[in-house]
């Protein structure tokens, strides 16, 4: 067992003790276990897949970072948005993607960052609803 921390800026939305975890990051698919090695590694978008009293749960995660630290056994994801699978309204996410595409079409108020930073939100929620 280790110690798993996923937060968002608005939420902790699971702070206790995991068996396994599993997730893509910028580097590739990765599983993680009790006394990993330190890590640090980039999220764009993920499953988070999180293993726990012989139960699983998954959380769909966007933009972050992860960190391992083998010294204290302890995991952590620091997010900009993450919601467990099952509760997420893909109406929702559907008339997001539509304001993103709006913002993009109108963007000649923003600038380039703003305009990199909605192409990737763009991408990353594109990709949360290739599965459904």
């Amino acid at each position: 067992m280790f110690k798993l921390t996923i937060r968002t800026p608005y939420e902790t939305l699971f702070n206790g003790d995991a068996e396994a975890l599993q997730f893509a990051s910028e580097e590739g698919e990765l599983g993680i276990h009790e006394d990993h090695a330190d890590l640090t590694a980039s999220v764009n978008f993920t499953h988070i897949i999180v293993e726990e009293d012989n139960k699983q749960e998954t959380y769909l995660a966007r933009r972050g970072t992860f960190l391992f630290n083998n010294e204290t056994n302890e995991a952590t994801f620091l997010l900009a948005y993450c919601e467990k699978e099952s509760e997420v309204d893909y109406k929702t996410v559907e008339e997001y993607i539509a304001h993103l595409e709006k913002q993009l079409e109108d963007g000649s108020n923003l600038s380039s960052f703003q305009l990199l930073y909605l192409k990737g939100e763009k991408l990353a929620v594109e990709e949360q609803m290739k599965d459904k």
